[in-house]
C-alpha cells in the first residue's frame, strides 16, 4: 500500500487548528467551573468542597477565624514544563460558609 504525504503547510494549519480548539475549550471548560464556584457562594461549606476538589494546596486562617484556600491543578507536556495552571482560591466564613471564589487560568 502506497503511503499519501501531506504537504508541510496542510499539515501546520492541521496542528494550528487544533490548538486553538484545546484552548477555547479550555477556557469556556474555565468560565463554566467560575460560573459554578460563584453560584455556590453562600451555600457551599468547606467540607463539601473538599470532599469535591481534594484538600487544598494552600490554607490559611486569618485572624477573625476566616479560612482562604487554594487549589491548584497545572498539566504538564512530556518535556516537562506546565502547559496551563488553574487556580481556584476560595475564602470561607467562620462557620464554613464559601464567601467568596475566584478562577485563574494562566
Amino acid at each position: 500500500m502506497k503511503r499519501i504525504a501531506m504537504p508541510v503547510g496542510v499539515s501546520i494549519v492541521l496542528i494550528f487548528v487544533l490548538c486553538m480548539l484545546i484552548t477555547f475549550t479550555t477556557g469556556c471548560t474555565t468560565a463554566k467551573k467560575d460560573a459554578y464556584w460563584k453560584s455556590q457562594i453562600g451555600i457551599a461549606k468547606y467540607d463539601d468542597v473538599v470532599a469535591q476538589l481534594g484538600p487544598p494546596a494552600v490554607k490559611e486562617t486569618l485572624s477573625d477565624k476566616s479560612v482562604v484556600a487554594k487549589w491548584v491543578r497545572a498539566t504538564q507536556a512530556t518535556v516537562g514544563y506546565d502547559l496551563w495552571t488553574e487556580e481556584l482560591i476560595m475564602k470561607f466564613s467562620p462557620s464554613g460558609i464559601l464567601t467568596q471564589s475566584s478562577l485563574h487560568e494562566y
